[in-house]
């Protein structure tokens, strides 16, 4: 199961790497935060303890991601301010790959292998960023390839009301159709599946703690886009990259206050587990700055 999955093989070989991590946590005050985001959001205090270990922006050190050779797999979840993003990591990383949203798998394909020689060369810090996920993240695993996956994620309500008001606008070159499909939000959010960012970046999960296993075990950064100066800024410290500029472009009018309670409830009714992991990274993010 992945509840034991992520007890053990993600906090080290059995009782004793469970053990040790509290010990850690207890001995710097962290223990006492993971538990009390454990309770408050479904899950157990190790897996917790493992995922605030890993993303929280006050406890990563620096530099703890970087390495002279890598590829960092960007998984771009529409209108999470990836235009913006993209601009940023073009100048960060050595080489940049973009994957073309309307050949995905073929698309990484191309990029994964390029990169890949790439890096075994040597010297070299590479992103490929594009719409793909889950699946074509396999592709590294199927290559015993190390995943260094990253991605950001935005309040679903406005995440998605932000993609039905893009499509329907004349920006989107396939806006007339999409109106015919989708004349309402409401038939728009009723088309859309379940946990779109979660489902994109890990797949299927059973649980919360599927969730922050799943991210712990392939994901070395998490940001969000209501934070996206200090997420970009994370980035950088932790991946021994240059400073990141936030460039904001296209990411999106804020939805109306006044929109439909019943949509809004819709939304958050099909996005169960968006709604916890994106609430438990912009918590994380507000504490660091607090401190």
């Amino acid at each position: 199961m992945i509840r034991k999955f992520g007890a053990r093989r993600l906090l080290g070989q059995g009782a004793r790497g469970i053990r040790s991590l509290r010990a850690t946590w207890s001995d710097r005050g962290g223990n006492d935060l993971a538990s009390r985001l454990a309770l408050e959001f479904g899950a157990s205090v190790p897996v917790m303890a493992a995922f605030i270990d890993r993303f929280a922006p006050d406890r990563v050190a620096r530099g703890r991601f970087r390495d002279s050779a890598d590829t960092v797999l960007f998984v771009h979840i529409p209108k999470t301010a990836g235009v913006s993003v993209g601009k940023a990591l073009q100048k960060a990383f050595d080489r940049f790959h973009g994957v073309e949203w309307n050949n995905v798998p073929t698309a990484f394909r191309k990029a994964t292998r390029q990169a890949v020689y790439d890096q075994s060369k040597g010297n070299v810090r590479q992103v490929i960023m594009g719409h793909f996920g889950w699946p074509e993240l396999q592709v590294w695993r199927q290559h015993d390839l190390q995943v260094k996956a990253a991605t950001i994620l935005r309040d679903p309500v406005d995440r998605v009301i932000s993609n039905f008001n893009y499509n329907s606008s004349d920006a989107h070159p396939a806006r007339e159709d999409f109106v015919k499909r989708f004349p309402t939000i409401e038939s728009f959010v009723r088309s859309t599946g379940y946990d779109v960012q979660l489902t994109q970046a890990i797949g299927f999960v059973a649980s919360f703690d599927d969730v922050l296993a799943k991210l712990t075990a392939h994901y070395s950064f998490l940001g969000v886009t209501e934070r996206l100066g200090p997420s970009l800024a994370l980035l950088s410290r932790t991946h021994g990259l240059p400073p990141i500029t936030e460039y904001r472009a296209n990411v999106g009018t804020k939805p109306a206050d006044d929109l439909d309670p019943a949509v809004r409830t819709l939304i958050l009714d099909r996005n169960h587990n968006d709604v916890k992991i994106h609430a438990l990274l912009l918590r994380l993010y507000d504490l660091a700055k607090g401190n």
